[in-house]
């Protein structure tokens, strides 16, 4: 790798540095046991001020349950005692003398009062949202919709989360969110990442936490925030784990006749923990059938502003699919200061998409042109891999730590397609047949390394730094050939594309609490060094830059009742890989998508003001300006009725929202969560028009709403259900206006088999309300577009769960790999 050292190794050692505190010599320890006198691992003790009950320090017991504080100043204390399954438990105030070690007298925690049903399961439910101070968590578990859903649906009846037509992933009205997997990022393509979210089911999901506004410590891209997908790993002590069976029928009308798609999903979850050591693994797998279809209606124009021709394009979209995620690592515990893990991961996706579409064109007094039908056969097998060594290293219970992850990921993708079209004339005479064969290979591999740094100071103060470098290189080729009488011949839109990308990263972090108040201020820096080249037509382009990414945070807790928290944060959006490749991929014969490979990054400065109340309810004020928009971009050649996506830097976007969340429980059994977002987006910028030759304006702006309801029921004998859904007014989507669109689900549960299983049944979508209408209207482009799918279904479940249940406290990677993740691509479909 080529790295720019000057800066640094500058930042190497500013990392590796230490800051002195003030001489403090007291320590306090004790032991915790539950009520059999069985030392308690990983409960988690937090030592207060007597006078204010300020946080000091937190530890985490050991096999033998014993916890410690260590380098306090004498003062008055007393210490707080949590574990899951457990209820919470306190000492008596007590005065640590200096230089005095203190010995709490020892914790017998009694189990919590929910009832167990069985003599090892834990019963405690966690709810559905959880507001915490920096992100949203959604607990996927506790909706019982969420049953043989999939990520990605998951995803979309998520609070302030809205998924665009092409799988464009919004937060709060708007584009550019980060997806991370497990703390890492995913390196694809918006249309990639919708794919594997699509295929990845929520039986493997444990949390979604939602970052609108994420601190120095995490990559500067990401235009509205980051998106953390948390897979399960059980930590209990022995073995454990759970298994989940599902099946889904979907029901789909087409042209007056009914399809019923079938869908499966089968996972298992392993893990085994004793002593040092804690091995874990999961595996999925899942099969899936698919319907639908898109409606397109394009019209050109002459120069003159006059109607030249009407194209209405109906494809049939049938696919059929299966992939496998692997997951497999573990843990060593060398001793209480030191934690080694490793972690492999894999994920094949195999899948066989069929379009079939029937083009129409008409001339401006509605007569037929000509006709246009094309199939596309396609192949598509897509692999990820990946391997990450993590060291964690913790230097005292003040929570001085230091970490360190290397990282490797690999994505390799093969397509072949073979487009096959007929052309007729007006009359039904044919013209003539054209088939084109293209084999699209591509390769990415990405090498990272990164450590983060924290260090607790005195009066309340926390010190936090780190750095990152990273290496990528995306070799992706396509070979076209076209069939010429039966003579398979080279065709000019053939290529070989290959992108290297070099980006080394520093931040530091203060953050100081003093009474009411709290404040964090960072900075982050980022050097991007990037090199394209077509390597068959012998071009290139090479980018140096350096970006500084400032942060900042500042809550104010007025009483028990009242916080206010503003936050300030710059952050990039870089082009994700598959953007940047030159290639062409078609629909049909005059429908095409190409990228870009002159794309720039885009810039944005996200302000944010928000009202806590009781702790749980949120009112939030954003606003965020963005510049050089990354946004799809519809271009067309009138002469040739050809029209194709894009992408291109449009635009500057304004966006301004409300959002307030509000979790309540109108009775006993009945909990709620009500999510509004209302917000404005406005898109000022020029769009060349080839045909006339002139710039033309773009200036939309639309004020949208988002509204986000689920309701939880809980009965007796273990019995539960759910009703959900969402609405989403007329908005912009990449420049497209579309139409309002609504959800709902419904679902329910049972414990049976002594709380080890759970029986899930689940009906999505009932009505078929959620169908995708839209127009994109600007300078020459005039394009509708409806597109429907088979997302109403019915879903099966049963779990089972295995082994002890005592939980432990978690152990959560952050690789360095966070940020190219999501810009990686293929060409799967």
């Amino acid at each position: 790798m080529k790295f720019r050292s000057s800066w640094l190794s500058g930042l190497l050692c500013f990392v590796c540095f230490s800051v002195h505190a003030q001489t403090r010599s007291g320590k306090i320890s004790g032991v915790i046991t539950d009520d059999n006198a069985q030392p308690v691992e990983s409960a988690t003790a937090s030592l207060q001020r007597a006078k204010d009950s300020s946080l000091v320090k937190v530890a985490v017991t050991d096999k033998y349950g014993l916890f410690e504080f260590e380098n306090l100043p004498q003062g008055e204390y007393f210490v707080i005692v949590t574990a899951v399954g457990f209820a919470k438990t306190s000492s008596n105030r007590f005065t640590l003398s200096s230089s005095a070690v203190y010995k709490t007298p020892s914790f017998q925690l009694k189990r919590s009062e929910a009832k167990a049903l069985g003599a090892v399961t834990v019963t405690g439910k966690r709810p559905l949202i959880e507001n915490k101070i920096d992100r949203m968590v959604v607990n996927v578990e506790a909706a019982p919709t969420n049953a043989g859903a999939s990520a990605m649906e998951v995803l979309e009846k998520s609070p302030g989360v809205t998924v665009s037509n092409e799988g464009e992933i919004s937060l709060k009205g708007k584009q550019g969110v980060r997806i991370l997997l497990d703390g890492k990022p995913t390196y694809l393509s918006a249309a990639d990442l919708a794919n594997v979210l699509k295929n990845l089911p929520a039986s493997a999901l444990d949390q979604i936490e939602i970052m609108t506004n994420p601190p120095a410590r995490y990559e500067a891209s990401g235009n509205s925030g980051i998106i953390n997908i948390k897979t399960k790993k059980s930590l209990s002590e022995g073995l454990n784990g759970s298994v989940t069976l599902g099946g889904t029928v979907s029901f789909f009308k087409r042209n007056d006749e009914w399809l019923f798609p079938l869908k499966t999903t089968s996972s298992i979850n392993i893990n085994y923990r004793k002593g040092k050591w804690n091995l874990f693994g999961n595996y999925n797998f899942n099969y899936r059938e698919g319907n639908g279809s898109l409606d397109l209606t394009r019209r050109f124009y002459e120069k003159d502003g006059s109607l030249n021709s009407t194209s209405f394009t109906y494809t049939d979209f049938n696919f059929r699919n299966n992939n496998h995620t692997l997951k497999l690592g573990f843990d060593y515990y060398a001793d209480k200061k030191n934690v080694i893990g490793i972690v492999v991961t894999g994920f094949g996706f195999f899948g066989r998409p069929l379009p079939i579409s029937n083009q129409v064109i008409s001339r401006p007094d509605g007569s037929t042109e000509s006709v246009l039908a094309s199939h596309n056969t396609n192949i598509n097998d897509f692999f990820n891999y990946s391997a990450n060594i993590n060291y964690k290293h913790s230097f005292d219970s003040s929570g001085r730590e230091l970490t360190v992850d290397l990282d490797y990921m690999g994505y390799s993708n093969s397509a072949k397609n073979t487009l096959y079209t007929s052309i007729y004339d007006g009359n039904g005479g044919n013209l003539g047949n054209l088939t084109l064969y293209g084999d699209i290979p591509g390769i990415i591999n990405i090498y990272s390394i990164k450590s983060d740094y924290v260090h607790p100071l005195k009066n309340n103060l926390r010190f936090d730094a780190g750095i990152k470098l990273s290496d990528v290189k995306n070799d992706n080729e396509v070979d076209y050939q076209r069939n010429d009488n039966g003579t398979w011949k080279p065709d000019d839109r053939s290529n070989h594309f290959i992108y290297k990308e070099n980006i080394n990263a520093g931040y530091i972090s203060l953050n100081k609490k003093w009474k009411k108040w709290s404040a964090q201020a960072g900075l982050r820096i980022e050097n991007t060094i990037a090199k394209g080249n077509q390597v068959t037509n012998d071009s290139s382009f090479t980018r140096n830059y350096t970006n500084l990414f400032p942060t900042g945070y500042v809550n104010y807790d007025v009483n028990k009742n009242h916080s206010f928290t503003l936050s300030y944060g710059r952050r990039i959006e870089r082009p994700n890989y598959q953007d940047l490749n030159p290639f062409i991929w078609f629909l049909d014969s005059l429908q095409y998508r190409q990228g870009n490979p002159y794309l720039l990054p885009q810039y944005s400065n996200n302000f944010e003001l928000r009202h806590t109340l009781n702790g749980k309810f949120t009112t939030t004020i954003n606003y965020t300006v963005t510049d050089d928009v990354i946004s799809q971009l519809l271009k067309q050649n009138t002469e040739k009725r050809i029209t194709y996506l894009t992408t291109d830097n449009v635009a500057r976007l304004k966006n301004i929202g409300l959002a307030i969340n509000a979790p309540f429980s109108p009775v006993k059994g009945w909990s709620v969560n009500l999510f509004v977002n209302v917000f404005n987006n406005r898109y000022e910028g020029i769009y060349y028009n080839s045909y006339t030759g002139k710039n033309d304006p773009i200036n939309i702006s639309y004020t949208s709403a988002l509204v986000n309801v689920s309701n939880n029921f809980s009965f007796k004998k273990g019995w539960s259900a759910e009703l959900s859904g969402w609405y989403r007014g007329k908005t912009i989507e990449q420049l497209t206006i579309a139409d309002p669109m609504y959800f709902m689900s419904l679902g329910g549960q049972k414990l049976v088999m002594k709380g080890k299983g759970t029986v899930r049944l689940n009906f999505r979508d009932p009505f078929h309300w959620q169908q995708f209408k839209g127009r994109t209207l600007y300078s020459d482009i005039d394009v509708k577009i409806h597109n429907r799918w088979d997302n109403r279904n019915i879903t099966a479940t049963f779990s089972y769960r295995f082994g002890k249940s005592s939980v432990a406290q978690a152990r959560r990677r952050t690789s360095g790999v966070t940020e190219e993740q999501n810009r990686a691509g293929g060409s799967q479909q």
